[in-house]
């Protein structure tokens, strides 16, 4: 199944979203994960799949924080990687504003610069999201895998395509992301 196909991509390449960049599932190997011992002494962002789903494009604040002992048991995520949600709230991106950990309940994925970027992959998960939601309903816990993220079939334009189609659709995020800013003072 292609996920966006229609008339106006039919020239597109159709490609598997792991031809486009790497994707790997976060880490959180210690149990229980509310290990006090794990927060001690803090500095390193952990970021969950709800803050995920709150996020608009870019995950800009979080409420934990791991420490040594947490960092030694999950991963530091560059910025600008795109979180997706594989548990709880399926299929939910955003982008890390700067360095984080995440759980394995959520995927991060890296571009393969020469044919993708993690931003285009935002935009298009947004476009997916519900289809990749209803695939995934039915279960006791509503989830999905890496293997089931990788082998989804997308149409896809040209780099230089997917760029214009970035910064259209980024310039009208962060028009939105200034508005909401404005009237949140004003509403102060």
């Amino acid at each position: 199944m292609v996920y966006n196909e229609s008339k106006y991509n039919k020239n597109w390449k159709t490609m598997k979203l792991s031809d486009l960049g790497e994707f790997a599932r976060g880490k959180s190997t210690h149990r229980p994960r509310n290990d006090k011992n794990l927060f001690e002494g803090g500095g390193y962002p952990l970021v969950q799949t709800g803050e995920i789903k709150e996020a608009n494009l870019y995950i800009t604040h979080h409420t934990q924080e791991y420490g040594e002992f947490g960092l030694q048991q999950s991963k530091l995520w560059d910025a600008e990687t795109l979180c997706i949600t594989i548990a709880a709230n399926i299929a939910e991106t955003a982008l890390l504003a700067y360095p984080m950990c995440f759980p394995d309940s959520v995927v991060g994925f890296k571009a393969y610069k020469e044919v993708s970027s993690e931003k285009f992959m935002y935009y298009v998960f947004d476009f997916i999201r519900n289809s990749i939601q209803n695939a995934a309903s039915g279960s006791t816990q509503d989830n999905i895998n890496i293997d089931y993220l990788t082998s989804l079939d997308f149409k896809v334009p040209d780099k230089i395509a997917q760029d214009k189609m970035v910064e259209l659709l980024s310039a009208i995020d962060e028009k939105i992301l200034m508005n909401s800013k404005i009237n949140d003072n004003l509403a102060a």
